[in-house]
């Protein structure tokens, strides 16, 4: 047994034939029994809590450990941290740990709060003066800085709770493991801390945590672990995992005696939103009974709308067949449900999102959905009351009592901030005896009756036309139900090259899905992925996706119609996302001329604007004007950040006029620092009379073949000759034989007046064709667009 350290891996976590062994004893006296006789004679049992588990946890990816109470999990995740030995096996971990096992556990209750923090930081190896920069941060998330010199043990749970995931999270751990749940505390606490969370897992932390909340697990993880009785069940996307384990719990649930009502869970312990197939404790006793009240309320009425901070449902209004009532009674196939939900909200730049759950009697989930899943946003007016409405058609549930949960979740579809389960309870009956839970279409046919001229559908017509074959030749699919390999794979064989799978996931990092996939019998065939990217469009704030690794097998390649893979998978991926109204305003991406051309035949794109490429010389230090340029070590330097985000305030005053990608700190700290295996040169450039007071950053890329890339400015259009100058400077002092960039020409016209010579390249700029056309060309020759507005270079 060993536990190692290696920094030289991919992994952050590997686990070789792990096991842990208790001695249990069936009294106190048994263990000096042991400890004087036991070469004669056993006095104890053995209990295995974990056994033979081997995984593998790459840099970056999220794992979701799952499994029944006593399955192991606790028992893993401590051995991960160290707070127990294995008995046997193998592991090694690459990275700090910041573990949230028993939030707290490691705190003195005689030491106060501040003096805590200090205690667990220095536990988890960062030093006194890192500390120090971070412990006002710590005190304000946790919100106890009022008591933060007294005792913890005169705190609060929710307090010692609250202090305990700050300082956890404010050390910047390279692995975060957590123990049964992602958010902690009282509510506003609660959805600031899943952000902190959410924003670990953009930033490409190793996150590994436990948790009943399978929907959670499928939803955040990129990875998920089946513990059962101490051993691996299964392993794999959580895709796969999940509906498995799902499956195996409900077996379980069969085969006890099923409540008249719903009980408590102990396998599931959260109200699962769409898509989860779990089990629910929310529905409660008063709900259960099939009596109607003889005053049955018309509307379900919650919260006050303004007597809370975050996100609250307000009223939920349910109709069929014409009754308004919190109780209703409806035919199965026949009566359409009518939902009308409202919330209120005081969540800055957030809308919330809304979803419904409906359970049997007996508490088993049978339906959900939400509305982010369909790319529709509920409305909200600006004093922040919110409003959308649902309707099931012909509703096809058959015959039985059934309760209806209302959601009111983050804009990810996964914090959940108010919930109203039950709000409506359904009295289902139908006019025939069919039993179960939904009717699913069907026809019955006799073999005598057959068409003989309508094909049996489970065989091919060899006289249908070819255009019908071709037809159902190729499916497309979402990406997030392919594995990461077999995208990887596409892509060494369509570009000739590997790509690492950390780029990959730090490309996609930001999306919902890296994009759309078609199939042709099981395999792959084309791929078109998209990278959400902040925006402003003549001075006002849109959301954009960068389009992105358009591939198209060799085999397929020259199949262009409506019905081929290239369309089929851009269609797939954009028609749902990008146009007015949708979730990303405009799409854009840098193929060249022909393929810029197949997509505008297509009606995928318009072509709205081109890419040059100036050349610049170096710039002599006998030509050097008087400026200042430091070289910026982001991991030393702590005031960057915050003077990008001044030059980015800056820059937009002049970008009124056109299309361009955000450029505030977060944007570049995650394209240039981020990016695995970048090494690209950040300097920040200043008047030498006013060195505090920067004109602009510069991002350049030395190239091994001895030319120097421009890829990116942040600044005002004044100081752009300034920041050329410097790039220029910067590549005599490397010995590169010249500067270059990639620009449109609305970005080159701010070099105007610098030494440049200007050749034309074959990269064109389609904008997303496929919703509204006069939508996309509105930019038409007004993008705003360098080198670094592409991941690709």
């Amino acid at each position: 047994m060993s536990s190692e350290n290696n920094a030289h891996t991919d992994y952050a976590i590997e686990a070789s034939e792990l096991s842990k062994v208790y001695h249990l004893y069936n009294a106190p006296s048994d263990r000096l029994k042991q400890l004087l006789f036991g070469r004669k004679r056993t006095y104890f049992k053995e209990y295995s809590a974990l056994n033979n588990v081997s995984f593998q946890l790459p840099k970056g990816e999220v794992l979701g450990v799952v499994g029944r109470n006593g399955a192991g999990k606790s028992t893993l995740l401590q051995l991960l941290c160290s707070t127990l030995t294995p008995t046997s096996g193998k592991l090694t971990i690459n990275g700090r740990i910041a573990a949230l096992l028993e939030l707290g556990a490691g705190f003195n209750p005689q030491f106060t709060g501040r003096e805590n923090i200090y205690l667990s930081a220095t536990v988890m190896g960062i030093s006194k003066k890192d500390i120090d920069k971070k412990i006002e941060d710590i005190i304000d998330f946790s919100g106890v800085r009022p008591f933060i010199d007294q005792p913890v043990t005169t705190y609060s749970s929710g307090m010692y709770v609250r202090l305990a995931f700050s300082v956890a999270t404010s050390v910047e751990p390279d692995i975060l493991i957590i123990d049964e749940a992602l958010s902690v505390g009282d509510g506003d606490f609660a959805r600031r801390s899943f952000e902190r969370i959410m924003t670990m897992k953009e930033a490409g932390k190793t996150i590994l945590f436990c948790s009943h909340s399978l929907y959670q697990v499928e939803a955040l993880c990129t990875q998920a672990l089946w513990l059962e009785k101490g051993q691996i069940k299964a392993t794999g996307k959580p895709s796969t995992v999940i509906p498995v384990y799902q499956s195996f719990l409900d077996q379980l649930d069969n085969r006890s005696p099923q409540p008249d009502a719903p009980q408590d869970s102990t396998t599931q312990t959260n109200t699962p939103p769409p898509g989860d197939a779990g089990q629910t404790d929310t529905a409660n006793d008063s709900a259960t009974t099939d009596a109607t009240p003889t005053d049955t309320p018309t509307t379900t009425e919650l919260t006050q709308a303004n007597s809370h901070t975050g996100a609250r449902l307000t009223r939920i209004t349910a109709t069929a067949d014409g009754v308004t009532s919190n109780t209703l009674h409806l035919i199965s196939r026949s009566s359409n449900l009518h939902l009308d939900i409202e919330f209120h909200s005081t969540l800055k730049d957030e809308t919330p999102q809304v979803a419904i759950a409906i359970h049997s009697a007996g508490g088993q989930l049978i339906t959900s959905c939400g509305s982010w899943v369909d790319n529709i946003s509920p409305e909200i007016d600006a004093e922040g009351n919110g409003r959308i409405q649902l309707i099931h058609p012909q509703l096809p549930l058959l015959k039985g009592t059934y309760y209806l949960g209302v959601l009111l979740f983050c804009r990810r579809g996964i914090f959940l901030h108010d919930e109203a389960d039950p709000a409506i309870t359904l009295h289902i009956s139908q006019p025939n005896q069919e039993r179960g839970l939904v009717y699913l279409p069907h026809k019955w046919q006799l073999a005598s009756q057959s068409n003989p001229e309508q094909p049996n559908p489970e065989q091919p017509n060899p006289e249908a036309p070819k255009k019908a074959i071709a037809t159902q030749r190729w499916q497309a699919i979402n990406a997030n139900d392919v594995s990461q390999t077999s995208l990887l794979a596409l892509f060494e064989q369509v570009f000739g090259h590997t790509l690492d799978p950390q780029v990959w996931r730090w490309k996609y990092r930001f999306a919902d899905t890296p994009g759309s996939v078609v199939l042709e019998n099981k395999q792959i065939v084309a791929f078109t992925g998209g990278i959400p990217r902040k925006g402003l469009v003549f001075g006002q704030p849109e959301s954009m996706i960068q389009m992105g690794d358009v591939m198209v097998t060799k085999g397929v390649r020259g199949i262009l119609g409506k019905k081929g893979p290239f369309y089929l998978a851009s269609q797939h991926y954009l028609s749902p996302r990008v146009g007015p109204g949708l979730q990303y305003s405009l799409a854009f991406g840098f193929p060249n001329e022909r393929a810029g051309k197949v997509g505008v035949i297509r009606g995928i794109y318009n072509i709205v604007d081109k890419i040059v490429e100036p050349h610049w010389p170096p710039l002599t230090e006998a030509n050097h004007t008087n400026t200042q340029i430091q070289m910026i070590d982001p991991h030393q330097n702590n005031q960057w950040e915050q003077q990008v985000d001044t030059l980015w305030q800056a820059m937009q005053q002049d970008t009124n006029d056109v299309a361009i990608g955000c450029r505030d700190s977060q944007w570049v700290k995650h394209r240039y620092i981020n990016k695995p295996g970048a090494d690209y040169l950040l300097a920040m450039v200043a008047n030498s009379e006013q060195p505090n007071q920067p004109l602009g950053l510069l991002v350049l890329n030395h190239h091994i073949n001895g030319t120097m890339e421009l890829l990116d400015i942040v600044g005002s259009r004044d100081s752009a000759l300034t920041l050329i100058e410097a790039a220029r400077q910067i590549t005599a002092h490397y010995k590169a034989s010249h500067l270059f960039a990639w620009a449109t020409p609305s970005a080159l016209s701010w070099f105007k007046g610098s030494d440049y010579q200007s050749h034309k390249t074959e990269v064109v700029i389609p904008g997303c064709n496929i919703n509204s056309p006069q939508h996309a060309l509105r930019v038409k020759d007004r993008w705003w667009l360098l080198g670094g507005d592409s991941d690709f270079r």
